[in-house]
């Protein structure tokens, strides 16, 4: 049998930074979410089909926190890609906090679909 084209080109793709995953994670999941209550049923649903792209934006994220990357970049993740509004906006210590509720969020989803 023979794998087409596509997909071996899909497979050979390097996997995405922790950043791109996230920000793909916040731009899909996050940004159109009124609050982390909306966000944790929509996870929910997800998870209750299949839980490798959870498993997978909630390594991303903990990646990410663990080796933040420059001055600005978690602030502008929530403003811009996640479409979030913090007390303290222009802060990667807050968007740093608020990405840890979101991996902690990711971790319950998780547990409970287990």
């Amino acid at each position: 049998m023979s794998v087409p084209d596509h997909l071996r080109a899909h497979a050979a793709r390097q996997p995405a930074s922790p950043l791109e995953q996230v920000r793909s994670f916040l731009r899909g999941h996050v940004a159109d979410t009124g609050d982390l209550g909306e966000l944790r049923s929509d996870l929910a649903r997800l998870a209750a089909v299949n839980t490798r792209g959870i498993l997978q934006d909630l390594q991303a994220l903990e990646d990410l926190l663990a080796a933040p990357p420059a001055d600005g970049t978690l602030a502008r993740l929530v403003a811009w890609d996640a479409n979030w509004v913090l007390d303290d906006e222009t802060s990667d210590q807050a968007a740093a906090r608020w990405l840890g509720e979101v991996a902690d969020l990711l971790r319950e989803v998780l547990a409970e679909a287990q």
